[in-house]
């Protein structure tokens, strides 16, 4: 551990830096000895030291429950395209080590092995493509590198929305939150890269697009078509946030971070009333492109989930 982490409380420190489990949780994986300081099992208000070196043991674990109704949407001998429920991640991560999507498609025996291409936030439902193999899947991540393929989201949010909007810009850290992996959209007439270290900062740039608007739960709400030019980490989330229109139920960059951070210490928070619903409105609609290997005009659509506000 380094001079930043020395002094703090080592269950607080696991909670903040691995947010897939509650400050509760490590502090029942401290109890039960599966976390090891040098090389010893420690309470959970152990004072983190500079230098220490942790180590976590997790032997079988509890994986949490999702959402296993997805659907195919297209297939063909290259590619596989899946609509992907809002609650469940792409890939083995933290405490979904069969719980994803991945392994559950795999366990169809008819794809034997299929490759990630692209991926979404575990709570963002919608349009997710998969290669068959090695070469169609090497292809088609070129077109996604490359810009080459249009995709297209539905969001919700509070708040009244313009009637267009482009924000182009860079998406840096949010030294302003408590939580160590939220971002922030700066416009690129405010952005001064001399104050962001290099490596810290990412362009990014978003056409959002009013296409609705409702009362859901309470809430006056704007239905926008989201249209991201580039492909970074939590673009659409925290450019929203930044634009002062968070999206409903996203526990990061909704309404309250406060909620986030009640969420992993456990205290399972009213989803609902803080943030309008209980997982973030965002939704994967389209990918459209042209196919690698038949030269085809190629889009796969999927319809709003129905959680959604109507």
């Amino acid at each position: 551990m380094g001079k930043e982490e020395a002094g703090s409380r080592l269950d607080v420190f696991l909670a903040s830096r691995f947010t897939y489990q509650s400050r509760s949780n490590w502090r029942k994986i401290l109890e039960e000895g599966k976390i090891l300081v040098q090389g010893k099992p420690v309470k959970p208000s152990y004072s983190i030291k500079e230098g220490d070196e942790i180590l976590y043991l997790p032997g079988e674990s509890f994986e949490p429950p999702i959402q296993t109704d997805f659907q195919i949407l297209y297939e063909d001998p290259y590619y596989i395209t899946v609509e992907k429920p809002g609650d469940i991640p792409i890939h083995s991560a933290g405490r979904y080590r069969k719980n994803n999507l991945t392994d559950l498609i795999q366990e169809d025996p008819r794809f034997e092995k299929i490759y990630t291409i692209h991926r979404l936030d575990r709570e963002t439902s919608g349009v997710v493509i998969f290669g068959k193999d090695p070469e169609s899947a090497s292809k088609l991540s070129d077109l996604f590198s490359k810009r080459k393929i249009q995709k297209t989201y539905i969001a919700f949010v509070w708040g009244e929305f313009p009637a267009r909007l482009k924000a182009k810009g860079f998406l840096i850290s949010d030294p302003s939150s408590l939580i160590r992996k939220k971002r922030k959209f700066v416009h690129e007439d405010s952005f001064r890269k001399s104050d962001v270290p290099e490596e810290d900062y990412e362009t990014s740039e978003t056409i959002f697009r009013k296409i609705g608007e409702g009362t859901f739960q309470g809430i006056h709400f704007s239905k926008v078509y989201c249209l991201p030019k580039t492909g970074r980490l939590h673009q659409i989330r925290a450019t929203l946030y930044s634009l002062g229109f968070p999206l409903l139920g996203d526990k990061i960059y909704g309404k309250d971070e406060g909620t986030f951070l009640e969420f992993i210490e456990g205290k399972d928070p009213d989803l609902i009333a803080k943030l309008g619903m209980n997982r973030q409105a965002l939704h994967s609609s389209s990918l459209k492109f042209i196919h690698p290997f038949t030269g085809i005009k190629t889009k796969i659509r999927s319809n709003l989930p129905k959680d959604f506000p109507r």
